[in-house]
């Protein structure tokens, strides 16, 4: 039972998917999800994107953000370290967003973490799909930064996600996305989502997913990050 899981085994829980996401469809390498991004870095833009800070290599001593290369060369770059070659489309995922956010509760409820890496964008997909067409590249960030905040939210947004539906084992009366769909490129991002759940006292919206992120008829996770405050 998922309640009586010591934080050590829950880390061994988490830690399955974490290197699947860090990896994407390369093998499994320990070192590839520890990267952090300096916070000092970045700055949440007045629609929530996260962007370089202006000073931000004056902020840090030391760290450079590939200011040498053009953004066609680190997107260049990060898509070559890219293996399994190039999708054209979104695999796996669900067929809408409701279908989505119901299945990703689903395995929230049993502590599924491993049948959630379908469900969530790879390293790949992001590369070639979502980087080149996010407001993200077009605000100046390099695509590997970009994917590393991704990482870097996703073990703790997990966790909150894994405890809500711990403590709320109830089924799902609605699912909704608070703001309106976004264009990016041939796709649209949605979020925050969350599903609608019947407490004892109470019908409560739970915010389990920041981005959703839909293309060709398929809708996945763009990283398991949340609006779910700290438990």
């Amino acid at each position: 039972m998922l309640t009586s899981l010591m934080p050590p085994l829950r880390v061994l829980v988490l830690l399955p998917l974490l290197l699947a996401l860090a990896c994407g469809s390369e093998q499994p390498n320990a070192a590839d999800h520890t990267s952090n991004v300096e916070p000092r870095m970045v700055e949440r833009r007045s629609d929530g994107v996260l962007i370089p800070s202006q000073d931000s290599l004056r902020k840090t001593a030391g760290y450079v953000v590939d200011s040498v290369f053009s953004p066609a060369e680190n997107l260049r770059r990060f898509q070559e370290s890219v293996s399994g070659g190039r999708p054209v489309r979104l695999a796996g995922g669900e067929p809408s967003t409701e279908a989505l956010l119901r299945r990703y509760w689903a395995l929230l409820s049993i502590g599924d973490t491993l049948a959630m890496r379908p469900l969530v964008v790879s390293r790949a997909e992001y590369a070639y799909l979502y980087a080149p067409v996010s407001a993200e590249f077009a605000a100046g960030m390099p695509p590997h930064i970009g994917w590393e905040i991704i990482l870097s939210q996703t073990g703790r947004g997990l966790t909150r996600a894994l405890a809500a539906a711990r403590r709320t084992p109830a089924p799902i009366l609605a699912t909704l996305c608070s703001d309106t769909a976004r264009t990016v490129g041939a796709g649209r991002l949605y979020g925050p989502c969350g599903v609608v759940v019947r407490r004892p006292t109470s019908v409560d919206t739970i915010w389990i997913a920041k981005s959703l992120f839909a293309r060709d008829g398929r809708h996945k996770l763009l990283g398991l990050q949340n609006e779910l405050g700290a438990q």
